[in-house]
């Protein structure tokens, strides 16, 4: 018998708060966190409008010494981690900090027994990942090589550019000596991760793994990038909360956020055993490739679409029981129209009764981080009975016949799919069910 995958921490770090409740709160309400972009010049860009984090205090989990280190979408890594691992009751390492660290929520850094807390640590590992990595650190130490030769260029670039970085600092931080690393698949990293921390656990690889992904990527040659690329979306009537709306005959892109999930990922009986409360089931998942485009996803769908049909036959979930949708819903054209057609070519007929929302209408495109985020807001879903809205679908594509929930919905939910795509034709499905 398969051994079943329970949730028992969620964290988050958005453009809509910077912890689980207060996102939440923000999607049910159907508040944007979109907003013109004012950390670097924008007159020469696509696009100047963007999803970020605000009022992010890194004192708060990290010295000065270690947040110079590691950049940004560690540090959101890191807090997102703290909160799901501390509402999962994991708690970190006790030690005594060194002379130049600071007390930092979460506990120091350093190495710890196998067995601190109460549990066999070598069955806990990270995958906490990220698909962009440390972007600033990268123009930084450029830039100061270029000006000042390349003797000028920082020790710590590499530590600090590392993807893996965010995975290794949480197990150092808890002591996590089990299977730790960084996976990218580009957009749908986070939804990566938790299918294959999940399927580490089913393997009886580990009885515990934080699992998630982040983003902070949003800089001047990235925004250029994704513009240049016609990728983006532009402020509608001067307001930029209205530019991100999937599956609306308007949408004209995606909006670049950014942002951290993590998820405490728990063998059930492990997780009853220690008194841990249960706040869903990833029943099954589906992970698949295109192999067809590097960055246009297949124009049928059959990718997703085999992902999502792996993720319901590992759950054993008839497609009639999938009672919502949290789609990739990029709010592209050529995207939101696939999707489309993998969900027709799973969910048939049926698909227009099911209720559908795209969490990236408000938070933006989170990369890395997109599918870690969603996810949580599905748990939410199933925790509270709710769904959060699907802003700015002002007129619905006739193409997409969707049942788009426009208002927050009460439901009697107990299977759920988030699906993802990203980059490279890489796709991933999770059936999540109600604990």
């Amino acid at each position: 018998m398969r051994r079943r995958v329970v949730v028992t921490g969620i964290g988050a770090v958005c453009p809509l708060g910077n912890d689980v409740a207060t996102t939440w709160q923000n999607l049910l309400a159907g508040r944007s966190g979109v907003d013109y972009i004012r950390d670097f010049p924008v007159d020469k860009l696509r696009s100047d409008i963007a999803a970020s984090v605000k009022g992010f205090d890194v004192g708060k989990y990290l010295s000065p010494k270690e947040a110079d280190i590691y950049g940004r979408v560690t540090h959101l890594s890191l807090a997102a981690a703290v909160e799901a691992l501390r509402e999962a009751g994991i708690t970190p390492l006790q030690r005594a900090p060194a002379d130049d660290d600071e007390a930092a929520e979460g506990g120091a850094p350093g190495a710890a027994p196998p067995g601190g807390g109460g549990l066999d640590r070598t069955r806990i590992g990270c995958l906490m990942s990220t698909g962009m990595g440390s972007v600033e650190i990268f123009e930084e130490q450029i830039a100061r090589s270029a000006a000042r030769g390349p003797r000028a260029v920082s020790p710590y670039f590499i530590p600090g550019v590392m993807p893996n970085g965010a995975a290794a600092l949480i197990a150092m931080r808890y002591g996590l000596m089990g299977p730790s690393y960084n996976l990218a698949s580009a957009c749908a990293t986070g939804t990566h991760s938790i299918a294959t921390s999940a399927l580490l656990i089913e393997a009886g690889e580990a009885d515990v793994m934080v699992a998630g992904g982040a983003e902070a990527a949003t800089r001047l040659n990235t925004v250029a990038g994704f513009g240049n690329a016609k990728a983006l979306a532009k402020a509608v009537d001067g307001d930029p909360t209205r530019a991100s709306r999937p599956f609306d005959r308007r949408r004209q892109g995606f909006v670049m956020g950014e942002g951290a999930g993590a998820l405490v990922l728990e063998e059930e009986q492990h997780a009853r055993a220690r008194g841990a409360t249960p706040l869903a089931v990833v029943a099954g998942f589906g992970m698949t490739t295109d192999a067809e485009h590097l960055t246009r996803p297949h124009s049928e769908g059959l990718g997703l679409a085999l992902s999502l049909e792996r993720a319901l036959a590992r759950a054993d979930v008839a497609p009639a029981a999938i009672g919502y949708i949290n789609p990739h819903a990029t709010s592209t054209p050529q995207g939101d129209a696939a999707e489309v057609l993998a969900l027709r070519r799973v969910f048939g007929e049926r698909l227009p009764r099911i209720p559908i929302s795209a969490t990236k209408s408000m938070i933006g495109h989170l990369l890395g981080g997109a599918g870690a985020v969603e996810t949580i807001a599905v748990v939410c879903s199933l925790r509270d009975q709710l769904l959060h809205p699907s802003i700015n679908v002002d007129e619905l594509d006739p193409e997409c016949a969707l049942d788009i929930v426009r208002e927050r919905r009460s439901v009697d939910l107990r299977h759920a799919v988030k699906c993802s795509a990203g980059f490279g034709g890489h796709n991933c499905a999770l059936v999540l069910e109600r604990a």
